[in-house]
């Protein structure tokens, strides 16, 4: 009997969600068949079978949650009783039937492909698709060691080389650097630690205390015992409808609430008079280019988070502290029928209108596919909500944690304007983490931001 556990997918994974069986008990199951779709807090994901047989048990329903290493399902492949261990960066496969990762499972032609380093004499352990990456993002796996089980390379390896490679880059070139010689140690200088020593010991030597009569305190009043947290239970009544969230829906749940527990929002807004943008974008139109005007928001906020570095910085609960992100990664939200995620456009800072403008089109059509990757969720460090097509006047967002900030954008209008072209005009509203950012800071940076989308050039050329 084969069990099967949750495996380790990486990138800070610990529990998922159980979405759906694509198995039951007594079905016949192959080799890489997909089995279970999971919903972990970054990404939805298929598992598959690592081995050929019948299901025997399956031991969560779903919408349960399952952390990493626990048996969710049983398999009679004909074997004794075996419990399949989770491994970092195991075989997990998202609706398109990418992998994303690497297991023993993930085989090419019958067996891991082996790559010898005619320099190093070593063999490189990696899957098809770890290679396919690597040499899409022209990364030599020679130059890589390896994390993973068994000295396989991971998916966060090539992350690690890929910054590396960034680093090395922009990296002035040195000629090296001279190393100061170290001076001889003399006698004295020994000696002198061993009178030290000395003169420790002879402080420690203990000393006749005398004994004090000893004074009893004064009675406390006795403090009162707090009291007993009750949570509250709700009655039904008869044609009511119960909701218990799953999914997508139950993360929302979960990282709202942390968000607003933990950090102190705020919100600051402005009016925006998006005239000379909304002309950029039909002139760009008009040219064959078809944009939107949230890659403008994208890009000019990205400018501005240079200016304003406090604004783009994760909080590190663990440690009480925060991180000022060196990158830009900007988040974008999308909606999508399952709910809102979060999709994530790397480096917008290096980016133009016109490739931020065709990522987030990729994205959005991934993410209400369900096919978004952990490469596609992860790591944004500001997060931009824009509900202008749908409505609302203005609103007041709640913090993507761990980020520290966030913008919405609302829908246009023409009416009541008061400015000088008395043309199209939006409301940006900006929430942010008390603690972190003052008032004045939220409202230097949202008049930043404006400022570059009244006048396009200013940031476009940046």
């Amino acid at each position: 009997m084969f069990k099967f556990t949750l495996p380790d997918i990486g990138e800070g994974v610990t529990e998922g969600e159980i979405i759906k069986w694509i198995v039951k008990e007594g079905d016949v199951v192959k080799k890489e068949q997909d089995m279970v779709e999971i919903m972990t807090d970054k990404v939805n994901i298929n598992v598959p079978s690592p081995v050929e047989g019948k299901v025997n048990r399956i031991l969560f329903k779903e919408g349960q949650v399952v952390k990493v290493g626990e048996v969710i399902i049983e398999i009679d492949d004909g074997s004794k009783t075996e419990e399949k261990k989770p491994e970092p960066a195991s075989v997990v496969k998202n609706e398109s039937q990418e992998s994303i990762s690497v297991s023993e499972a993930d085989k090419e032609e019958g067996g891991e492909k082996k790559v010898m380093n005619d320099d190093q004499n070593r063999r490189i352990l990696a899957s098809p698709t770890i290679r396919r990456i690597a040499k899409d993002r022209g990364i030599d796996l020679d130059t890589i060691t390896p994390t993973g089980p068994n000295g396989r390379v991971t998916l966060e390896d090539l992350d690690n080389a890929e910054r590396e490679m960034k680093q090395k880059a922009g990296a002035p070139k040195t000629s090296g650097i001279k190393m100061a010689p170290v001076p001889p140690v003399t006698a004295r200088q020994v000696e002198q630690p061993k009178a030290a020593e000395a003169q420790s010991q002879r402080m420690q030597e203990p000393t006749p205390i005398k004994e004090e009569p000893k004074v009893s305190p004064p009675p406390q009043p006795k403090e009162p015992e707090p009291a007993l947290h009750v949570e509250e239970t709700t009655n039904t009544s008869e044609g009511d409808q119960i909701f218990e969230p799953h999914g997508l829906r139950r993360l929302i749940f979960e990282k709202m609430s942390k968000s607003k527990q933990i950090m102190p929002h705020f919100m600051v807004a402005e009016t925006v008079d998006i005239s000379k943008l909304t002309k950029t974008m039909n002139d760009m139109k008009e040219k064959g280019t078809k944009v939107t005007l949230t890659p403008f928001f994208v890009k000019a906020v990205a400018v501005a988070l240079t200016e304003f570095p406090k604004f783009n910085a994760h909080y590190d609960d663990a440690n009480k502290r925060y991180i000022f992100r060196k990158d830009i990664n900007m988040g974008v939200a999308i909606d999508t029928p399952s709910g809102l995620t979060v999709a994530v456009v790397k480096n917008a800072l290096d980016k133009s209108v016109v490739q931020i403008s065709s990522e987030i089109s990729d994205l959005a059509k991934k993410a209400r596919e369900n096919k978004l990757t952990l490469t596609d969720v992860q790591d944004s460090t500001f997060t931009i909500s824009n509900v202008g097509s749908i409505g609302g006047l203005i609103s007041t967002p709640i913090i993507n944690y761990p980020e520290v900030a966030i913008l919405a954008v609302h829908r246009s209008t023409k009416k009541g304007t008061n400015f000088e072209s008395g043309d199209d005009s939006t409301i940006i509203s900006l929430s942010c983490d008390h603690r972190l950012i003052d008032g004045a800071d939220a409202a230097r940076f949202i008049v930043k931001v404006k400022s570059y989308l009244e006048d396009p050039i200013s940031f476009l050329i940046r």
